[in-house]
């Protein structure tokens, strides 16, 4: 009963936050709207056996059909050897990269594409989704009585693949339906294919809206940086994350690990000493060159053997500046045997690089002058991944919020705008583009007035609060954020599943965000050296007793 009433209550919140909003869009005739998701289509062998595609195919712990306990740990040992053995004491790295590759492949195989960038084993998206994409009308299903069509297509290849395809699904919706319009929208992976459709047929005239939510194609910062092998260390960005990984595990939202109380205190205070004590210049060069080698034998072999490094549509987030030595890291130099081999696939990848990523700003001008409308909706409060450059970028743990909103001017997480910066926007007349908490500063991306974003909310969070926004939008005529009514500056509450307005008296930092990252003093030196050393001392008083349980470690 407490939940239907929390459910009913909550509804009602949203309706009342949303009003001014829905009552704008109902004033006009709703279009077709075309949805293009993400990597969350599953897929299979023509046989039915569904493909491990993505590490949240895969069940782990002995359940029936996933990897057992002992296999685990076998393959631990595997690829622990060659890292010892060999990459620690003499520097060669080749064999624990080629361990890695062995080890991961076979549960994944098949999830990547061949050379050509085409699917392999006849793998593909499933039989009942592909049929129902083909039934139209009657893949149509209603959300809050506003038309809405699921474009389905297999979220590996190419978005060229696809495009005509594309075009041929719209075009048979707008037959059906009478309409000479569609509108658009795109999440996620789905950008890539957006974009590649709008270059293509983006002149016709029969796009209104467009709606880009937390899309990876205008640059992925943890992918881009991940594949191209930029990497940094920050030891207080390391001790951030680890906090974001127990806070992400406990709410199931995206990359996460539920840490045990013990394990929790050992990351908090073995990172503070390293914060406090630790790093100086020459230690910290130690730790990121090594950490270089290890990153140049392990990422190509881990992006490989899960498929990622040839599932071209992922490329569409690598950020131009970011193309060429990723090209080098993932297939090897030109003229190498690999990237030789990879010719096809990288011809795929290199197509949407000059279509679009090599000129962002020509290609949203052109659209412009067709007479399309743009929105943008993205989440920021969370870190990238560490130890990749520009971990400190304010993002959704996947997309920066710079490369989600287009160009707005971000400050990095635990910071603010400078004041001299904000007196210089509030004297262009530009003071309602910064957030209340004084981090974003939307006047500088692609559409200032059609642009939305959400603090303290995941890659993963979207849902009913934020598709009122992105429905209103797309539903109305030229809606900006004034004329639609909803704030352009919101906040996620995680435990209510709703947004509300940003205020400077509701403005909050996740918890994971709020670990210290004061500057070492003689005073927090000294104090983190004792608290590391009475842990240290603590436990291992614990474990002579025998009083250490660490089958609990992660959750």
């Amino acid at each position: 009963m407490k939940k239907i009433i929390s459910f009913f209550l909550a509804t009602v919140m949203l309706f009342a936050f949303m009003a001014p909003a829905a009552s704008a869009a109902n004033a006009y005739e709703y279009l077709p709207t075309i949805y293009i998701r993400g990597n969350g289509e599953t897929l299979c062998y023509p046989d039915g056996t569904v493909l491990a595609a993505t590490m949240e195919d895969l069940s782990l712990g002995g359940e029936e059909g996933g990897i057992d306990k002992d296999t685990i740990v076998e393959s631990a040992v595997n690829i622990l050897k060659p890292f010892v053995l060999e990459g620690m004491l003499f520097d060669k790295w080749d064999n624990y990269g080629r361990a890695i590759y062995d080890e991961i492949s076979p549960l994944f195989k098949d999830a990547g594409l061949d050379y050509d960038g085409n699917p392999k084993a006849g793998t593909g998206v499933t039989k009942e989704r592909q049929e129902l994409k083909e039934r139209l009308p009657y893949s149509k299903w209603e959300y809050n009585n506003k038309h809405d069509y699921e474009f389905i297509y297999d979220w590996r290849l190419s978005p060229y693949d696809y495009v005509d395809e594309l075009h041929t699904f719209i075009t048979t919706i707008m037959t059906t339906t009478g309409k000479t319009q569609v509108n658009i929208w795109g999440r996620c992976l789905g950008g890539g294919l957006l974009m590649a459709y709008l270059d293509k047929y983006g002149d016709l005239g029969h796009i209104k809206n467009v709606m880009f939510a937390q899309v990876l194609s205008n640059e992925a910062t943890v992918i881009s940086k991940a594949f191209s092998g930029q990497v940094e260390f920050d030891a207080k960005l390391v001790e951030k994350y680890a906090g974001q990984l127990d806070y992400c595990g406990r709410r199931g939202e995206g990359v996460g690990f539920v840490f045990s109380d013990m394990l929790n205190e050992i990351v908090i205070k073995t990172m503070d000493f390293f914060n406090q004590v630790y790093v100086t210049d020459a230690a910290l060069d130690t730790v990121e060159d090594l950490y270089n080698k290890l990153y140049k034998a392990l990422m190509p072999a881990m992006l490989h053997a899960v498929g990622m490094a040839t599932q071209v549509n992922y490329w569409t987030a690598v950020a131009e500046e970011d193309m060429d030595a990723a090209l080098d890291l993932m297939f090897g130099k030109e003229g190498t045997e690999l990237r030789t081999k990879y010719a096809g696939l990288i011809d795929k990848i290199e197509l949407y690089r000059e279509n679009v990523a090599s000129d962002l700003d020509g290609f949203y001008e052109d659209l412009k002058a067709n007479g399309i409308h743009f929105g943008f909706l993205a989440n920021y409060g969370y870190l990238n991944a560490p130890f990749t450059k520009d971990a400190e970028l304010q993002s959704d743990a996947l997309v920066s919020l710079t490369h989600a909103t287009f160009g707005a001017t971000v400050a990095p997480v635990c910071q603010t705008l400078t004041d001299d910066y904000i007196l210089q926007r509030v004297a262009e007349g530009k003071e309602k583009y910064i957030s209340p908490d004084k981090v974003v500063d939307l006047s500088t991306c692609v559409s200032p007035d059609t642009t939305w974003v959400v603090k303290n909310a995941h890659h993963n969070n979207f849902g009913l609060p934020f598709n009122d926004i992105l429905y209103s939008f797309l539903n109305g005529t030229n809606e900006t954020v004034d004329s639609l009514g909803a704030s352009q500056f919101l906040i996620y509450d995680g435990e209510t599943n709703t947004i509300s307005a940003l205020t400077a008296e509701n403005d909050c930092e996740l918890e994971f965000m709020t670990r210290s990252t004061e500057n070492p003093t003689i005073a927090s030196r000294l104090s983190a050296f004792f608290r590391f050393f009475a842990m240290l001392l603590d436990y291992m008083l614990r474990l002579v007793k025998g009083e250490l349980d660490f089958s609990g470690l992660l959750g």
